[in-house]
């Protein structure tokens, strides 16, 4: 269950925050959005593609969390097994909502008071003692304005390489060893042979725009999916 609050120097000035157990919310969850800034990132661990958002239509850039519907391999021995964290799932228990001030849309960093590893025996301290936020809290409010900033480049990311006709369903098929060949569809990822036909001045703007360099970590990021696959058909073995 969540209960977002929004985030208040006295209200939660002895409020802590345990991470692994913060993280564990994601620990069913077989991906999620991912962010501009972070693909170059995240190609090292993660295989990543676009879904289709149902009731717009539009493209999401998700990062995947293994090849069955039902489990995430990142998430072993009660934390999150990978070096580098999925923004979404590094910014727990912490979230943004909007707020209407003066006919203004706000953004305000808010808490799950709910969060397993929200509470105040142990962990970090999220407010000092005079109530300045601790450098604990700062980073992960960097988190979320990064993730904010990177959502909505995201979806320009997106937009752009469908209006260029990049975006093509994939169907994979999954094979490991001892395991029945599985396919993977509703995924869709990046027109190569289109890609590098684009003319130069298309090229040279997605470039600019960090475009590029994220469309080819997305294709070379689907070599992790038959990765993942021979190690879901080992029972236990983590993605890391």
């Amino acid at each position: 269950m969540t209960k977002l609050a929004n985030l208040d120097r006295v209200v939660h000035q002895k409020l802590r925050v345990r991470d692994e157990l913060a993280q564990s919310v994601c620990r069913s969850i077989t991906m999620c959005a991912a962010s501009l800034g972070e693909i170059p990132r995240l190609v090292i661990e993660y295989p990543l593609a676009f879904t289709k958002n149902p009731e717009t239509g539009e493209f999401v850039s998700v990062v995947l969390f293994g090849v069955d519907p039902t489990q995430n391999l990142y998430w072993r021995d009660d934390r999150w097994n990978s070096d580098v964290v999925p923004l979404n799932v590094a910014r727990q228990p912490f979230a943004v909502a909007t707020a209407a001030v003066e006919g203004n849309t706000n953004l305000v960093p808010c808490i799950d008071v709910e969060n397993p590893g929200v509470q105040d025996a142990a962990g970090e301290l999220l407010f000092d003692e005079q109530g300045k936020e601790t450098p604990y809290l700062k980073y992960k409010l960097s988190v979320l304005a990064e993730l904010v900033e990177g959502e909505q480049q995201a979806r320009r990311f997106a937009a752009r390489l469908a209006e260029l006709g990049l975006i093509r369903p994939i169907q994979l098929e999954i094979k490991a060893p001892g395991a029945e060949p599985r396919k993977i569809t509703g995924l869709h990822s990046i027109d190569e042979p289109k890609l590098r036909a684009l003319d130069g001045a298309t090229l040279a703007e997605l470039s600019t725009n960090g475009y590029l360099h994220a469309a080819y970590s997305m294709l070379s990021s689907l070599t992790h999916l038959q990765i993942l696959a021979r190690r879901a058909a080992v029972p236990g073995k983590a993605a890391h």
